[in-house]
């Protein structure tokens, strides 16, 4: 994986920080759509505790994607950057999911949108489990 990055231009040491930094973004964004759906939708009543602990998990989730980088190097075949890349683009296409649905409970029609990132998900996880299939196939070569 890290000679296919290197080949395709990519520093395959940063480029998940971008993907990481990308993350952050978004839920950030999410964290502020739902807050104003929340204000918006007389049925959704607003805590702060309910905000807050949205807040802590977020930041819960981010250490855990921290974690998670210096085990991948620990997986042997350059397969743990692989999954690093797949749990990036899952938890970000999450992400998205929810600002989505925070969009419709502002009214805010989405369909088209969805339709996309369910395709992303579907292209993400047929290209995760190629590869694993591929490092298999040649680790019993």
């Amino acid at each position: 994986m890290e000679k296919i990055l290197i080949k395709l231009g990519i520093d395959p040491t940063t480029n998940y920080m971008y993907l990481l930094a990308l993350i952050c973004l978004v839920m950030i964004l999410d964290y502020l759509s739902g807050t104003i759906s929340a204000y918006v939708n007389k049925k959704i009543v607003v805590k702060s505790r309910t905000g807050i602990n949205g807040i802590l998990k977020k930041i819960a989730s981010l250490i855990l994607l921290l974690f998670f980088i210096p085990l991948s190097y620990v997986v042997p075949g350059q397969i743990g950057i692989g999954l690093l890349y797949v749990l990036y683009m899952g938890y970000l296409l999450m992400e998205l999911q929810s600002i989505f649905e925070n969009y419709q409970k502002l009214g805010i029609q989405t369909k088209d949108f969805e339709d996309f990132i369910d395709s992303l998900k579907k292209l993400v996880y047929k290209k995760s489990s190629d590869k694993q299939e591929n490092e298999e196939k040649h680790k019993n070569k």
